[in-house]
């Protein structure tokens, strides 16, 4: 047999391709370089799967099991009726918390925060000083002037508490944009693969659009009323953070123990997510935005009622709450087109119909809760809510063209694979 010679490794260096071929320490230097140094087709290997994520959120199991074609359409419509069951219940509750924390129940004024009364025939809190609701002995102090007092009486470790309870809740609200972002991704790969009906895209983008405004926005707006009608001090603030956030984990425990076992992980093994390096930096950038503005919209609307006047705080809170929602339904649209003029004006129009949506829907559910009421037309309502519904539908259509998941310019269809 003719032998073989073996020559050294093209990566050694001039010592070491000078060396034995048995000299045991140039062999060990040459494992250990195998070892511990990759080579590109493994680092990519190793970035496509820290990029892809698996499900967490019960939104993301309905995809999955909605639009696989052996799943019966029992089945299918089964989880999208939860789907939607869930995010009603959220946008709901936090709603009617959000007006809790001002117009709470009660049988007698004694139930009521300090510049607040029982008011007769409702069973409702209402401002002292509102509307001519004057009642001597149950109305010491107006309003705005306990508002006052609780923001002036808050110490640097009060408002340190309050920025941190912020970011907290600016955390919790990204989880729950990103999630929405995620569903969008997933539908859009599912289109490029096979047709995603109508029915599945349209819901989920109301789904999303309801998430962001009627649900998430509350969620700042009662963070807000309970400083101010509950209490600035450190305890109030960490006791009625943990109370708020409990709402956002909803749809997560419903993934995690309201499936199956066999379902949730089969969701979590072929369900998961792909993703690129736009849906990548167009997360990055949606949780820059939900971390510097989301803390400070709170702070502002805390700090500004101690200079209201009577009791327009109530406005002011149903008009900025939702603002960071409006920055980030415009920039998701930025993003999604790559920040043309059509990306913009559609980002805004997308941005005032979900302001219309989230004052709508407070409208809406005021009316509807005993005590909550102002004896609003109902005709007036009506209308409203037939003009909100055309409204979305037209911003159905407009936004055919784009994708919030931060990838292709599709956003329930995806035609470029946005990386």
């Amino acid at each position: 047999m003719a032998a073989r010679k073996v020559r050294p490794a093209a990566e050694d260096t001039p010592e070491e391709a000078k060396a034995p071929l048995l000299d045991l320490e140039a062999v060990e230097r040459r494992v250990h370089k195998l070892e511990t140094i990759p080579d590109q087709k493994t680092i990519e290997k190793t970035l496509n799967v820290i990029a892809t994520r698996e499900p967490t959120s019960f939104h993301q199991a309905t995809i999955y099991f909605g639009l696989r074609d052996d799943t019966p359409p029992r089945r299918k419509y089964g989880f999208l009726a939860i789907s939607i069951g869930i995010v009603s219940l959220q946008s709901f509750v936090t709603t009617a918390f959000a007006f809790g924390t001002m117009h709470r129940t009660c049988s007698d004024s004694s139930e009521c925060s300090r510049g607040l009364y029982c008011e007769e025939g409702k069973g409702s809190c209402a401002y002292c000083g509102e509307g001519g609701g004057h009642i001597e002995g149950d109305c010491e102090d107006q309003a705005h002037d306990v508002w006052k007092d609780r923001v002036d009486a808050m110490r640097a470790q009060d408002w340190t508490t309050l920025a941190l309870a912020s970011i907290v809740v600016a955390f919790a609200v990204f989880g729950e944009i990103r999630d929405a972002m995620l569903c969008d991704i997933a539908l859009r790969d599912i289109a490029k693969r096979r047709k995603v009906p109508r029915l599945w895209r349209a819901s989920f983008g109301a789904l999303n659009h309801m998430r962001l405004f009627a649900f998430l926005s509350n969620i700042v707006s009662s963070i807000v009323g309970l400083v101010l009608n509950e209490g600035g001090n450190v305890k109030d603030i960490c006791l009625n953070t943990v109370a708020v956030l409990f709402l956002v984990e909803i749809d997560n425990l419903a993934f995690n123990f309201g499936l199956g076992e066999v379902s949730r992980m089969e969701a979590e093994e072929h369900g998961r997510v792909s993703l690129g390096t736009r849906d990548l930096r167009s997360i990055d950038v949606i949780k820059a935005l939900c971390i510097i503005m989301i803390p400070l919209t709170i702070l502002v609307l805390v700090a500004s009622s101690s200079f209201s006047q009577g009791t327009e705080f109530g406005g002011k809170a149903q008009t900025y709450a939702p603002v960071p929602m409006l920055l980030i339904a415009v920039v998701q649209s930025l993003e999604a087109s790559r920040y043309t003029f059509k990306g913009a004006c559609l980002g805004i129009f997308r941005a005032l119909a979900g302001w219309y949506l989230f004052q709508w829907f407070n409208l809406l559910l005021n009316e509807a809760m005993p005590g909550y009421g102002h004896g609003s037309d109902p005709l007036t309502i009506g209308v409203g809510g037939t003009g909100g519904c055309l409204l979305f539908v037209g911003f159905l259509a407009a936004f055919e063209d784009l994708d919030f998941g931060g990838g292709s310019a599709c956003p329930f269809r995806g035609t470029r694979d946005g990386r």
